[in-house]
């Protein structure tokens, strides 16, 4: 009799092993930890990903689907934590109003400088003028030498860096005849 076409073999064609149509024990072992470790990846991803985003997705799926809402149990810590959130912020914001608040209120007190001055300025240039005029007005014999003029007539100083709070009154130009 000869052997049927369908029939198996004993063995394998090039193999030492009998032709079962099982893998061997050790293949198994190898594919049945290959899924476990899959599924403990996909498990361990899935509750990283919903400790980090797990509030925003409950929210989503509820306003996708309201139903959900009482299934998924959206709790109301978040309003809670916004409340706490704020008063800290205030904490955090009081100091930098307080630093602004002396800000505004240096700004102020260089403004009332700055308006002195200019008052100042306006004096000094009410007693240039009157100087020039009375200058002008004086006998020409008498005028002296354009190089004594020129030491005579005194050179602005440069501006300090510190200025006072109080300026002096102007003098006035004495002239003695």
């Amino acid at each position: 009799m000869q052997p049927s076409i369908d029939a198996p073999y004993p063995y394998r064609f090039g193999e030492g092993q009998p032709a079962s149509g099982r893998p061997s024990i050790g293949r198994r072992m190898f594919r049945a930890l290959t899924r476990f470790s899959i599924a403990v990846l996909i498990g361990v991803g899935a509750t990283l990903g919903w400790q980090s985003y797990g509030d925003a997705a409950k929210e989503m799926l509820v306003a996708q689907v309201p139903a959900l809402g009482l299934l998924l149990s959206v709790s109301t810590t978040k309003s809670l934590v916004g409340a706490a959130t704020s008063t800290d912020t205030t904490r955090q914001l009081a100091p930098l109003a307080s630093t602004l608040d002396a800000v505004r209120r240096s700004v102020e007190q260089l403004a009332a400088k700055q308006e002195q001055m200019a008052q100042n300025i306006a004096a000094l240039r009410a007693v240039e003028e009157d100087v020039r005029q009375k200058v002008s007005s004086a006998p020409p014999a008498a005028a002296p030498a354009p190089a004594q003029q020129a030491a005579s007539i005194p050179q602005p100083k440069p501006p300090q860096a510190k200025i006072e709070s109080r300026l002096p009154p102007p003098a006035g130009p004495q002239f003695s005849r």
